[in-house]
């Protein structure tokens, strides 16, 4: 096994292990800082973020197809991985400067969807903090709510309770409470009716962030929602509510990332795979790292950073790091689900909204979005495929263990053209406009599906998935590694380290790394500064409703605005005031 030191001068070599999202913004704020870093990334630069070109399809000397994991969005509560792309040149940026945050294109509609030949609603979005209309935005969720006839306004209202209560709670129940609730028990699911768990707790889980309600917290289930409500109703800290890239991520955002790193000394080894870190006095001394041909060879370097994400991370660790930090073993107690992407290519621009759908009754949870209409500067047919196709509509599916309406499988047991029919089923039955579908199957071009997905040779076997979705579920954040542990030269980044965002999300990655890298600079004692890591700023307005909540928790009282459930009220009443069984002489 060969020997190849990180770089120079010695205690400024850096291993930054992963080349996603957290591993690209470590490698960046190191290298400003003037250390020599080297990123070791087993697939392709980016991780799940990245683009999937659809191989063979370019003709003419077009590009392939753009594929993806899923598709990429970046809500107005995004403030540190947004800050970190304001830092990177865009190409051709000029002497105006431009930066890849400058390629947010703001979404301004939100359409939901509806199936049974109810009527979609679209809410206005558009604007940015201080501009948006927020009695409009209100009036058009009132129209969402009255047009589901099974909702009635007790539990309307009941649902804006769980956002009061989670959001004039102080940390104390946050931390001891809604970290080790789930959501499900909070919304009082279990006992609600149909419309209000499709909408109220199911739908916040499964369509946003993959997660099942009755496993997930509370804590990142609430914090998603109160980010995102803020957002709508024109937060002040906030940017525009949604956002998408002009085009493809790997364009718009983690090609030129690279290009920039190279440009401050980065060294990419992409294909390369560590398969464990070697130590020594307690301290790593190497990452042992097998080359695309095989060859096995060992790298030293002064620091370690492991940004891989939760399912690889004790295996790309090793067994003498986790000797040396048994609690590193707790990430494998983590839980992970599926949130995996199928592009449908289209023969025509299909904007169906302005910004993204969500399918409210559809089985698998779709998400949706029609990408060409915010690719301002791309002609798509020009620039991919065969020239024949004009749009890519990506759809999200969010729940692969629910059986379909056409199979009657859960998607992790179908097969690709299953998954393809089945999903395009479940769009077009939740896309009509006056009894009309919106889409065609003469639309489609052709279609991708995530290449993660690995389907069994033999029949009746389950599809495994080797890029999952890590789920926040209640308790579990307490398996989550700290940015600085036992170890000292050795740090954590990604998006199941323990920081403010604790949710599988790009922001959570970027907050992580950050992190590290400041807990890394304590440690080597620079001079540098320290990473900017933005938290959630908590309104001030609210302080005294939060001390009091402390007060209130600390006596072992709820919060006070907490209230059952009204649909619970009227049965327990209906109880009371049930008359009394006579018992005759005879019964007893």
């Amino acid at each position: 096994m060969g020997t190849t030191r990180a770089g120079s001068p010695t205690g400024r070599r850096v291993v930054v292990i992963g080349g996603g999202p957290a591993g690209l913004t470590a490698a960046m704020e190191l290298a400003e800082r003037g250390f020599a870093v080297t990123v070791v990334e087993a697939r392709a630069l980016g991780g799940k973020a990245r683009s999937i070109p659809v191989p063979g399809t370019g003709r003419d000397g077009r590009r392939d197809l753009p594929g993806e994991h899923g598709f990429r969005f970046f809500p107005g509560f995004y403030r540190n991985v947004t800050e970190t792309m304001a830092r990177i040149p865009s190409p051709g940026a000029g002497p105006t400067g431009r930066t890849v945050a400058d390629r947010l294109v703001a979404t301004s509609e939100v359409l939901y969807a509806r199936d049974r030949g109810r009527d979609g609603v679209v809410v206005d979005i558009s604007g940015g903090p201080g501009t948006r209309d927020v009695e409009a935005t209100l009036r058009a969720v009132g129209r969402l709510l009255a047009r589901t006839p099974g909702l009635s306004p007790e539990e309307s209202a009941y649902f804006a309770n769980r956002l009061l209560v989670f959001a004039t709670s102080g940390r104390a129940r946050h931390e001891d409470e809604f970290e080790n609730t789930s959501w499900w028990d909070f919304a009082a699911g279990a006992t609600a009716s149909e419309e209000y768990r499709r909408l109220c707790v199911i739908g916040p889980t499964r369509t946003l962030v993959a997660a099942k309600a009755e496993v997930a917290s509370v804590e990142s289930i609430g914090r998603t929602q109160m980010e995102f409500w803020s957002g709508l109703l024109g937060g002040a800290d906030h940017a525009e509510a949604d956002r998408v890239l002009d085009a493809p991520t790997t364009e718009a955002w983690i090609g030129p990332w690279a290009h920039h790193l190279l440009g401050l000394g980065v060294r990419f080894l992409v294909g390369h795979r560590v398969t464990r870190l070697l130590t020594a006095r307690g301290a790593v001394r190497a990452a042992a790292v097998r080359t695309p041909s095989g060859a096995l060879r060992e790298i030293e370097a002064d620091w370690f950073v492991c940004a891989v994400p939760a399912e690889a991370a004790v295996r790309t660790l090793g067994p003498e790091v986790c000797e040396l930090d048994e609690s590193l073993t707790d990430i494998d107690r983590l839980e992970t689900d599926w949130m995996s992407g199928v592009q449908f290519f289209l023969r025509e621009p299909t904007p169906l909204v302005r910004g993204h759908v969500i399918h409210v009754d559809s089985p698998w949870a779709l998400t949706s979005i029609a990408q060409a209409q915010f690719w301002s500067d791309v002609d798509f047919p020009d620039r991919y495929g065969d020239g024949t196709a004009r749009d890519c509509l990506s759809v999200d599916v969010s729940a692969w263990d629910v059986p379909g309406p056409l199979t009657g499988k859960p998607a992790r047991a179908c097969t690709r053209e299953e998954v393809i029919r089945e999903v395009w089923h479940q769009l077009t039955d939740s896309l009509r406009r006056d009894g009309r579908e919106l889409l065609s199957p003469g639309l489609v071009h052709s279609c991708f599906t995530d290449p993660a997905i690995r389907r069994p040779a033999k029949s009746g076997e389950l599809a495994r998935n080797t890029e999952p979705l890590l789920i926040s579920t209640a308790g579990s954040r307490r398996w989550r590694p700290r940015p600085a542990g036992k170890v000292p030269n050795l740090f954590q980044a990604g998006d199941h380290v323990d920081v403010d965002l604790n949710l599988a999300t790009m922001e959570a990655a970027d907050q992580s790394a950050k992190a590290a890298v400041n807990a890394l600079l304590a440690t080597a004692g620079t001079r540098a500064p320290d990473c900017v890591v933005r938290g959630r700023p908590q309104p001030a307005e609210l302080a005294r409703l939060h001390s009091l909540d402390d007060t209130l928790h600390a006596a072992g009282l709820p919060n006070a605005f907490d209230l059952p459930a009204p649909w619970l009220r009227s049965r327990e009443a209906a109880g009371r005031s049930a008359p009394t069984p006579r018992i005759s002489t005879r019964d007893r």
